[in-house]
């Protein structure tokens, strides 16, 4: 009985730590080459497209999701390594996902890595930090196009 109990429990650990070593594959920096083999664990709602730009010096990115799907945000390095700045989330019941990144550069590259299961998934996305004075400058010159078509 004693015999049966302690392979029960090793076969439980087994289990369990099975489900993580795949997720541990990138724990703390991924290749900016790195590729999933999904492409429908996660779907990007911010920024629309695959890029985006902003005057502020943070950038909320959200998505959708499965729920369980865990998630994990890195930032492009000076030697196209990524490394890890935002640790691992679970998406809920609710199937959102949202983070806010540090702009500390004026081109950012982020990788959202998620993965479920043995579903991984690398969507790479690029923010630029405009300044402020480019953004009047830029509302200025809309303000005078439309005051010039009326």
């Amino acid at each position: 009985m004693k015999k049966k109990f302690i392979s029960l429990l090793l076969a439980l650990l087994v289990v369990f730590s099975a489900q993580y070593a795949s997720f541990a594959a990138y724990e703390t920096s991924i290749p900016l080459s790195a590729q999933g083999n999904s492409t429908s664990l996660i779907y990007i709602k911010r920024p629309r497209s695959l890029s985006g730009s902003t005057s502020d010096k943070t950038y909320t990115i959200s998505a959708t999701g499965l729920q369980y799907t865990k998630v994990r945000v890195y930032r492009k390095t000076q030697d196209n390594e990524c490394e890890l700045i935002k640790s691992e989330k679970q998406i809920g019941a609710s199937g959102l996902f949202s983070t806010v990144v540090e702009l500390p550069e004026s081109n950012n590259t982020f990788v959202i890595y998620a993965e479920n299961g043995a579903s991984s998934q690398v969507v790479k996305i690029q923010i630029s930090k405009v300044k402020k004075s480019t953004v009047d400058k830029l509302k200025s010159v809309t303000v005078n196009v439309l005051n010039f078509l009326k």
